[in-house]
């Protein structure tokens, strides 16, 4: 019976073709590996869909994240859960608006609030889809301002993207993107460093606050780096993933 529960609540997906497999690695200033990020995708589409299961170093996964599949990946909404602080998020695009439902902590109360949609919006991981539709003008040196939803806050930032340089990663010819609060906003991150490569715009490397939250209740600073393409794996292994329970007692040291 709690087989059949764990498979009814696995998120609806075709069982058809492989899905594709991707890590990343987060580690602090000091070099040690705070978590894992996995990904899995619906194909090789921007706007397919998308799962992300963050795992302690021993392998334990202790929060997930859902993307629906959308035709507007820049904007797609998400749900994320963490089951170490209770840290809970759902948010939701459509019609033209933004509903966000946010709970930090299990303690802290559920917030809700609806925004209008802005134009040209970045929600969350679209952040990569957007990086990609303006490639070229960010190759030219332009200056890109988009509004940034930040869930915690309930509100959109405009965030400045600017191409700052050329550079060697592992062997790969790449470019280092920055990211950064057109205007000061008191208690956001101010920067964010990006690196992404030449041959297909994939994300490599990100430098700046993780959005989980650590033992001690803060947002590190954390590199992720995502050495591997892409592979292709069966959707029974991912079923078997997904299904494992979240485990609440992952430690995080606070950067």
């Amino acid at each position: 019976m709690r087989m059949l529960c764990l498979l009814l609540c696995l998120p609806n997906i075709g069982w058809a073709a492989p899905l594709l497999r991707s890590e990343g690695l987060a580690t602090g200033s000091d070099g040690s590996v705070l978590y894992r990020e996995v990904h899995w995708q619906d194909g090789p589409q921007a706007g397919a869909q998308r799962w992300v299961q963050y795992e302690c170093p021993d392998g334990r996964p202790f929060a997930r994240k859902q993307l629906p599949a959308s035709g507007r990946a820049q904007v797609r909404g998400y749900r994320l859960q963490d089951m170490r602080s209770g840290q809970d998020a759902v948010v939701e695009v459509a019609s033209g608006a933004v509903r966000i439902q946010w709970r930090e902590s299990t303690a802290a109360a559920r917030r809700e609030r609806e925004l209008a949609l802005p134009a040209d919006a970045v929600v969350d991981m679209g952040f990569d889809a957007a990086v990609r539709q303006h490639w070229g003008a960010l190759m030219r040196g332009e200056t890109l301002t988009l509004p940034f939803l930040v869930p915690g806050r309930q509100q959109f930032y405009p965030v400045k993207v600017i191409r700052r340089a050329a550079l060697r990663w592992e062997g790969q010819s790449a470019q280092q993107i920055e990211v950064a609060l057109a205007a000061w906003h008191g208690g956001l991150a101010p920067r964010l460093r990006l690196v992404y490569a030449d041959a297909d715009q994939r994300l490599l490397e990100f430098r700046g606050t993780s959005n989980l939250r650590d033992a001690e209740g803060g947002y590190p600073q954390v590199t992720v780096r995502f050495a591997q393409i892409a592979q292709e794996q069966s959707r029974e292994d991912y079923g078997r993933q997904w299904s494992r329970p979240l485990i609440a007692r992952c430690h995080v040291n606070k950067a």
